[in-house]
């Protein structure tokens, strides 16, 4: 908080945290509405990083993200309270797990954004890289959004570029017709060229302010992926690219077999991802593989499937290994994900 701006500082102070403070009694009503518990909590060093450009007078940056929270949660109180909406509500209670979450992120356009995060269990409210709209005008789009929120649409994807075809009818196809003479649009040969990589060359270091937020930065190349095997039952994997990470663990989940000498029946590996302290968002910065042991059963955890998915599937290459750690790299860039 020390490292906040005074008037961010007393922006938060009487805006935010006081128990009178309109926000606080918006969460508090959206409580007794729905009978579960609700959390907003703000990351608000990354916020003010992110957005403290767009508002000069920085005195109204809080009041302006609080404004857009309390007319989230008005929204949320009053669908849920109409009986009209019974089967929106019971859809509310099912995806929060009776515990609504509600994360402030940063929108990547100057629009305010809503959406549903399946790995948060909560829900995204996107502040727009500029002055948030009315409070009329933020409770109609609240209203509208929050209905649709759990349609396969809503869903809060990241954005993965991919590369697109050339029409046919492109500039680059407009070439001159041997025959007639005249310029028109003929069928050339595809080229298929092989993909080079130029490592870039940097001279200087940058301004921070520059530089993108870390959940942005690591979906670039290079990826950099250390595997460690901490013994029998234990492995651990660190990768700076979080979808990654989210797709060994969703391979391993999928293909772990059950511990039928344990009454509960869990998995013989429990397969859990860790999040990262930095960014905003959820990115995954390690994932660990971990087998139960007891006085009769050990179950031993063989890095080799994670090789094979590592280096086989996933196109990473083994830059070094020593021991019991491996340390790979992939310097092409993934033009598609699912995470």
């Amino acid at each position: 908080m020390s490292k906040l701006p005074i008037k961010i500082q007393v922006g938060i102070r009487d805006s935010w945290e006081k128990d009178d403070a309109p926000v606080q009694k918006a969460i508090r009503n959206l409580k007794e509405v729905v009978g579960i518990r609700v959390t907003v909590n703000p990351e608000w060093p990354l916020l003010h990083s992110e957005l403290g450009s767009f508002y000069p007078d920085k005195a109204t940056l809080v009041p302006s993200i609080a404004s857009a929270v309390e007319s989230c949660c008005t929204a949320l109180s009053t669908l849920a309270d109409d009986e009209a909406n019974s089967e929106w509500a019971d859809a509310l209670l099912e995806k929060t797990e009776s515990h609504i979450r509600i994360f402030i992120e940063v929108s990547k356009s100057r629009e305010l954004g809503l959406f549903w995060s399946a790995q948060q269990r909560g829900i995204i409210l996107a502040l727009p890289k500029s002055a948030v709209p009315s409070q009329a005008y933020m409770r109609s789009f609240f209203t509208g959004n929050l209905l649709k929120l759990f349609d396969e649409k809503s869903t809060h994807e990241p954005f993965s570029p991919t590369a697109e075809p050339a029409a046919a009818d492109d500039w680059a196809d407009v070439a001159v017709d041997n025959r007639t003479g005249n310029a028109g649009v003929v069928e050339l040969p595809q080229r298929h060229l092989a993909p080079t990589h130029v490592s870039p060359s940097f001279d200087i270091i940058p301004d921070v302010e520059t530089v993108s937020r870390p959940d942005e930065l690591l979906l670039k190349p290079p990826y950099h992926l250390i595997m460690y095997g901490g013994g029998k039952a234990f492995m651990e994997v660190q990768c700076s690219h979080s979808p990654t990470l989210q797709f060994l663990s969703d391979y391993l989940t999928k293909w772990s077999k059950t511990n039928h000498n344990n009454t509960t029946r869990p998995p013989c590996a429990e397969v859990k991802l860790h999040q990262s302290a930095f960014g905003l968002g959820v990115v995954y910065d390690r994932l660990t593989v971990n087998s139960e042991t007891t006085r009769y059963m050990v179950q031993t955890v063989s890095p080799t499937i994670l090789l094979a998915l590592i280096e086989g599937v996933l196109g990473y290459k083994l830059v070094s290994q020593d021991g019991s750690s491996w340390t790979f790299r992939r310097d092409i860039e993934f033009k598609g994900s699912r995470y």
